[in-house]
């Protein structure tokens, strides 16, 4: 069986990738840039941690607001144009979605 000849393959990568996000359905030239950092398996466990609740009694729900908030501020590193943490926050919820789709997802999280 081959062994990896570069452990840099199994270390996450300090770049960081950028997406184009269409923000006019009308206009699909129009795009705001978002900038996703490299993922860690321990980065993946603590939004797991922010989205699990156990209650008092042992019962668990999920809190996808929760998780969404800490991949938005933790994941995305960057926009252009460029936005505040809040008005990072405060996006319609269209686009807030098309950003969700270039991020890790809660059902791959685990």
């Amino acid at each position: 069986m081959p062994k990896i000849p570069n452990k840099s393959q199994l270390l996450r990568q300090t770049n960081e990738q950028k997406h184009e996000i269409p923000v006019d359905p009308d206009d699909p030239e129009l795009v705001m840039e978002v900038w996703v950092r490299d993922i860690s398996f321990f980065d993946v466990q603590r939004a797991a941690q922010e989205m699990l609740i156990i209650g008092k009694e042992g019962n668990m729900s999920i809190d996808l607001e929760s998780f969404w908030k800490y991949a938005f501020t933790h994941w995305v590193v960057r926009t252009n144009p460029e936005l505040t943490v809040a008005e990072l926050l405060d996006l319609k919820g269209d686009i807030g979605q098309r950003i969700a789709a270039v991020l890790p997802s809660p059902e791959k999280v685990g």
